[in-house]
């Protein structure tokens, strides 16, 4: 009875230790996506990172960076939440610093950003290790010879919290509607998925989001995810990959780790994107 007590014990410390570890520990997810607008056997390699909310993965960052780095992408897009309301600038400090020159890194606005009520400071932080804001508007770069159209919103919190006249549905008919001419490969930086019927209004050919945290809990082959923001709960856009006709959805399951909000079977997630000829 006892022994038979005891083992029962150990299986339940063993389920939690390993969705402690499991929850906290990053995972690289990739994904392919293939376009006729390259030139055959050329690739364009992202790194997308969402929702890191400034959290600290290993001394100075290192995990994360190192990961970043051994990755080698061509661009790294930051899908918004990456600085936090409540948790110190320490950690996006630190990330940025560290990924600093080894790609173009381009910055969309989250709902944290604008919640923490410090969006100047965090832009100025922003610019001075060279990221890209991208606020309504869009940019044209060359990548390995391949000219594509990078494009970014602002998340709707910045009529709260900063400019009470802000219209998105009109900020982003001025800024992108012109790109319908343009025949370039054409990326959209916005950071809530559950808005995806006002994006793919636009000629766009690859929208990344963030902002779900993954849906929180996950059980694998049957829940893609319990509860997300703005979407409440079973949520459609929890994570992963979606089409909308001839435009690819991907959506990051975030970076961050909240004690009083866990992850089960949901751990931290670093997304890759590989865009190739077809």
């Amino acid at each position: 009875m006892i022994k038979s007590g005891i083992k029962y014990i150990t299986f339940i410390l063993l389920i939690i230790i390993y969705l402690i570890t499991s929850c906290t520990t990053i995972t690289t997810k990739t994904y392919q996506v293939e376009t006729p607008l390259l030139e055959e056997h050329n690739s364009i390699k992202i790194v997308l990172i969402s929702d890191l909310h400034s959290t600290i993965y290993g001394k100075n960052q290192n995990i994360l960076i190192n990961k970043v780095k051994d990755i080698n992408p061509d661009l790294i897009i930051l899908s918004g939440d990456i600085f936090d309301d409540v948790v110190p600038m320490t950690g996006t400090r630190l990330f940025l610093s560290g990924i600093l020159g080894i790609a173009p890194i381009f910055f969309v606005t989250g709902n944290h950003e604008y919640m923490s009520r410090n969006i100047l400071k965090i832009r100025e932080e922003l610019a001075s290790f060279g990221v890209i804001i991208l606020s309504d508007n869009y940019t044209k770069i060359e990548i390995k010879n391949i000219e594509i159209i990078i494009a970014g919103i602002e998340d709707p919190y910045k009529k709260k919290f900063e400019a009470p006249r802000y219209n998105q549905n009109d900020s982003m008919e001025r800024a992108f509607r012109e790109l319908d001419e343009i025949k370039l490969y054409k990326i959209l930086i916005a950071h809530r998925p559950e808005m995806i019927e006002k994006y793919i209004k636009y000629s766009f050919d690859l929208i990344l989001s963030g902002h779900t945290h993954g849906g929180q809990i996950i059980i694998p082959n049957i829940l893609n995810g319990l509860y997300a923001p703005n979407q409440g709960f079973f949520p459609k856009y929890a994570g992963g990959i979606y089409t909308h006709g001839n435009i690819t959805h991907v959506i990051s399951r975030g970076l961050s780790i909240n004690p009083i909000l866990p992850r089960i079977f949901n751990p931290p997630e670093l997304v890759v994107v590989i865009i190739e000829s077809n």
